[in-house]
C-alpha cells in the first residue's frame, strides 16, 4: 500500500467515472483532499462528503494542495494548471498514481497507445494472455478505470502476472512513473486536434509511453512513429516489408517463419493483421514464448463496433465501424477491405483535416453517403467525385448505399467523425445503422 499519499493534500479535478475512482482510491488511503473542481457549470453529483466547485478553472482554488490529480478529460494546458505547474505543484492522473502503487507488485506491464487500433490491439493482448492461462489484468482506457481495478486486486489478494494497459494521449500527459516491459504507439494521424496545437505536440504526448520502457514496439510503416526510438530500450518491429513481424500473402511471418495462416483468423482486413503482429510483438517483447498463443489468436472475433461484419444480404456484406471516429481509422480499416465500397462518412470532426479521404475514395468507393454537423467539410475535400452525397440522416444514407450496391459490393459505417453531434454516442450510431440495413430488406 502506498502510505506515502498521507502526507501530501489533494484536490481533484473532474466528478465523472475516471474523478470519482480517483476520489475512492484517495480515500481508501487516507489521503486529504480538500475539494473536488470540475469545469462543468452543474458539476454531477458525487456520493462523498467533499465541497465541489463548478465551473472555470482557477488557480485560487488550486494553491492550497501539495497535488492536483486530473481526470483525462480535463487538459493539462489549462492555464490554471499550466500555473500551478509553474508554482512547483505536482499534475498527475489515476495512471500516475496507479504506476506508484504497482511498482511494489511483482507484475509485468505492456502499455498501448496510437490513434488507432489501440482497443483491438489491447483487448487482443489481454485475451491471448487469459487463453494462455496467464492472470491478467486489462484496464486503462479500457472497461474498468486502473484504480478501481487495482482496489479490486487488493481487496481479493489476487495481483496479476501481467498487467495490460490501453492510453490514451489525454492519460499520457500526466504519467512519468509508469515502468514497461514493452509498450507500443501504433500509429499516428490527426485526432484531438482541438486538444493539441498539431499533429506533432500529439505525437510528442503520445511517445511519453516509452519514456520508462525496456522494448519498443514500433510500426515500420509510420515514420512518426519510427522517429520515436530510444537509444536505451530494445527494439522489435512490425508490418514492415523486412520487419521481424511482418505479413506475407497468406501467413503472419514471424522471424521469417509462417506464424499463422491468415485464413485460420476470424478477424478481416490487413489492418487487423497488423493488430495481430503488434500484440504477438508485445508479448514476444515481454519475454513470453509465442507458441502458447496461436489457439488464442485463431478464436479471437474482434470488438463490437471496429470493422465488424454485421451481415452479408444479396451478397452484399455490410460493415460496421462506428468507433472509427478519425480520418487515420478510416483509412486503416476500409483500406484492407478487397471489395468495391460503399461508404458513410460523417459527424463531428473534432478539427481534423479530411483531406486524406479523397484518395481512399477516388482508389476504393463507387459510392459516398455524408451525414451529420461536418457533412459541409466532407463533401468539400469529395468535391467532383461522382456519386457522393449528403443526407439528413443515417437511415437515408445506408439506404441510398444500398440501393447503389451490387452483388460483391460492401457497405460500410465508417465515419471518421464523432457521433455526438447526432446520437448519444458510437454505440447508438451503430445501432441505427444496423436497424436500418434490416429496415431495407423488410
Amino acid at each position: 500500500m502506498n502510505t506515502s499519499l498521507q502526507n501530501s493534500t489533494y484536490i481533484v479535478i473532474g466528478a465523472g467515472i475516471s474523478g470519482q475512482s480517483i476520489i475512492n482510491y484517495l480515500l481508501k488511503r487516507q489521503a486529504k483532499i480538500l475539494r473536488i473542481l470540475d469545469t462543468r457549470s452543474n458539476p454531477p453529483q458525487i456520493k462523498y462528503s467533499l465541497p465541489i466547485i463548478g465551473g472555470d478553472l482557477i488557480y485560487a482554488n488550486l494553491s492550497d494542495a501539495d497535488i492536483i490529480v486530473i481526470s483525462p478529460g480535463v487538459s493539462i494546458y489549462e492555464p490554471a494548471l499550466q500555473y500551478a505547474i509553474k508554482q512547483g505543484k505536482q499534475v498527475i492522473g489515476d495512471i500516475e498514481l496507479f504506476a506508484q502503487e504497482i511498482k511494489h507488485w511483482s507484475s509485468k506491464v505492456i502499455a498501448i497507445t496510437g490513434s488507432n487500433g489501440k482497443t483491438t490491439v489491447t483487448s487482443l493482448t489481454g485475451f491471448l494472455a487469459q487463453q494462455a492461462g496467464i492472470k491478467t489484468l486489462v484496464a486503462g482506457n479500457i472497461g474498468t478505470p486502473v484504480l478501481d481495478a487495482l482496489l479490486d486486486c487488493e481487496d481479493k489478494q489476487q495481483y496479476p502476472e501481467l498487467i495490460v494497459l490501453e492510453l490514451s494521449s489525454f492519460q499520457l500527459e500526466t504519467t512519468y512513473n509508469l515502468n514497461l516491459a514493452s509498450a507500443t504507439v501504433l500509429n499516428i494521424s490527426e485526432d484531438h486536434l482541438d486538444r493539441y496545437r498539431d499533429l506533432l505536440e500529439y505525437a510528442h504526448i503520445k511517445a511519453n509511453i516509452f519514456n520508462n520502457c525496456t522494448c519498443q514496439v514500433l510500426n515500420a510503416h509510420d515514420p512518426l512513429v519510427m522517429a520515436m526510438f530510444r537509444h536505451n530500450s530494445q527494439q522489435l518491429y512490425f508490418a514492415g516489408t523486412h520487419s521481424q513481424f511482418r505479413i506475407s500473402q497468406d501467413s503472419l511471418i514471424i522471424d521469417d517463419k509462417e506464424y499463422l495462416a491468415l485464413q485460420q483468423l476470424k478477424l478481416i482486413g490487413k489492418h487487423n493483421y497488423e493488430n495481430c503482429l503488434a500484440s504477438l510483438a508485445l508479448l514476444a517483447g515481454a519475454n513470453y514464448n509465442l507458441e502458447q498463443f496461436k489457439l488464442g489468436l485463431a478464436k479471437f472475433k474482434g470488438l463490437e463496433h471496429r470493422m465488424q461484419k454485421v451481415a452479408q444480404i444479396n451478397d452484399i456484406l455490410f460493415i460496421e465501424d462506428s468507433k472509427g471516429t478519425n480520418v487515420g481509422a478510416v483509412l486503416a480499416g476500409v483500406s484492407g477491405i478487397d471489395q468495391p465500397v460503399h461508404l458513410i462518412l460523417g459527424g463531428d470532426g473534432k478539427g481534423q483535416d479530411f483531406t486524406p479521404l479523397r484518395q481512399l475514395v477516388v482508389n476504393q468507393c463507387k459510392s459516398v453517403a455524408i451525414i451529420g454537423q461536418d457533412a459541409p467539410l466532407i463533401a468539400q475535400v469529395l468535391a467532383g467525385i461522382e456519386k457522393v452525397n449528403c443526407y439528413s440522416d443515417l437511415t437515408s444514407a445506408v439506404h441510398a448505399c444500398i440501393n447503389l450496391a451490387s452483388a460483391g459490393d460492401a457497405v460500410i459505417l465508417s465515419p471518421a467523425c464523432a457521433s455526438w453531434d447526432m446520437f448519444d454516442n458510437y454505440k447508438h450510431r451503430a445501432q441505427i445503422f444496423v436497424e436500418a440495413i434490416y429496415a431495407y430488406f423488410e
